[in-house]
Order: C-alpha cells, then structure tokens, then sequence
C-alpha cells in the first residue's frame, strides 16, 4: 500500500506540471520508475497506459468552448498510431542502457526549448502549414510517441502553434486527443510484449487522471508561467541523472 500511495502521488505531481506547463509527465515518471527497480520497456508501457486516460482529460478541459480541427485530427491520429505502433516494438529490442541515456539526452533539448521559448502560442496566428503537410509530419510525431515520448507534447505543440497557427490552450487540447489514441496503441503493443506490471500501471494511472484534471483546470485558468521554473528545474535534475547514469 505505501509503494501503491507512492506512485499515486509521483504519477499525480508529475501529471499536474504537465498539463499545466505543456511539459511532458514522462520526463518526471520514466526515469522515477527506473530508479524503483523497473524494466525501462515496463516503465515506458506504464507511462503509455496512464497517458492514454489522462490526456482524455485534458484535451476536454483545454478545448471546452473553442473549434477543434476534426480532419486535422483524424488525419494526424490515424498516421501517428501507424508509427506508435511500429516506435513501441521497437523500444523492446534496445540496450536499456542506452535507452536511458537517449531519454536523458531528449529531455536536455526539452528543457532547453522550453527554457528559450517561455512564451509560444500565446495567441492564434496565420497558418503557415497546410493541413495535409502537418498530417504527414504525425509520422515521426508518433513513431517518438511509441518509441519514448518524453517531451512529445512540446514538438507537437509547436508544430501547431508555428504550423496551423492555434494558441497554446487550443494546440495542447488538440495534441492531448492525438496522444490518447497514440499511447492506446502503444500501450497494447507493450503488454502484449510482457512490458506490463498492474501494480505499478493502476497507481500510476490514478494518479495521472488526478493530475491531469487538476492541471488542465489549472492551467486553463492561470496559464504555464508559474509551473515552468519547477518544471525545467526538475527536468534538469532527472536528465543529469540519466546522463550520468542511474
């Protein structure tokens, strides 16, 4: 019960920040499981269970009362889950070690991203992307989502705010839709692989759902700027660790 009330809260906390601040909550539970003596392939499955269910969540607070793009949607859901599927499978036969490495090097670039664009998509622009360019670009989008994910809501994120010219709420509402069925996918691909361990995924989802309906409330409301200092300081910490090895 105390591992179980454990989980709980890291998946919430890290759930929270992340919908707050557009971060992603893999940055801050992947490597939290590792550290508790999980496989990396059943910590990214875990992730991927609890991110099908709370970006559900989200996506409905952040989009409440604004246009959702439909056909952008279907377009970039259907090619994403094609390549999710194929970046889980994938995921399994790599060296761990390296795995590990790779996601503390992608959450450097994150933080760095972050870090220097503190205020993108504050307001609806002129698109400069067609629809159907921005769909093909769902291919790597989702192959990453699979593969790792950890900073995948910033990329996407960006690719609608400087692409299809949406503001920050409306482009994370509509990425939360994309990732529900881009985790789904993956999620089924790692359990069916054996990645999978209920006592940490129920927990571990729980605990996102939580967050994630606290941190869409919150950040709908209040906006990203006062979570973004501890996000990037937290990502900062973790991905050192990675980097050195945990």
């Amino acid at each position: 019960m105390a591992r179980a009330g454990l989980i709980f809260a890291i998946a919430c906390g890290a759930t929270l920040l992340s919908a707050m601040s557009g971060g992603s909550s893999s940055l801050l539970t992947t490597p939290t499981w590792i550290a508790l003596g999980v496989p990396l392939p059943v910590a990214i499955g875990t992730d991927k269970i609890a991110g099908t269910f709370w970006t559900l969540v989200g996506a409905r607070n952040y989009l409440r009362g604004r246009p959702v793009d439909w056909p952008l949607l279907a377009g970039m859901i259907g090619v994403g889950v094609i390549m999710a599927a194929l970046g889980a499978t994938v995921t399994t036969s790599l060296d761990p070690v390296r795995l590990k490495r790779a996601v503390g090097a992608v959450m450097v670039v994150v933080v760095v991203g972050l870090a220097v664009r503190p205020a993108f998509g504050a307001t609806e622009t002129t698109p400069r992307l067609a629809r159907r360019p921005t769909v093909l670009l769902a291919a790597p989008l989702g192959f990453y989502e699979g593969l790792l994910g950890s900073g995948n809501s910033i990329a996407t994120t960006l690719l609608l705010c400087f692409g299809r010219g949406f503001d920050l709420l409306r482009a994370l509402g509509h990425y939360y839709l994309m990732a529900a069925a881009w985790c789904g996918v993956a999620a089924v691909s790692y359990a069916a692989q054996g990645a999978f361990d209920p006592g940490l995924a129920v927990p571990a989802t729980a605990g996102a759902v939580t967050g994630g309906y606290l941190g869409s409330r919150l950040g709908r409301r209040f906006g990203t700027r006062v979570v973004r200092g501890i996000f990037l300081l937290a990502g900062t910490i973790l991905a050192t660790k990675l980097l050195v090895g945990w």
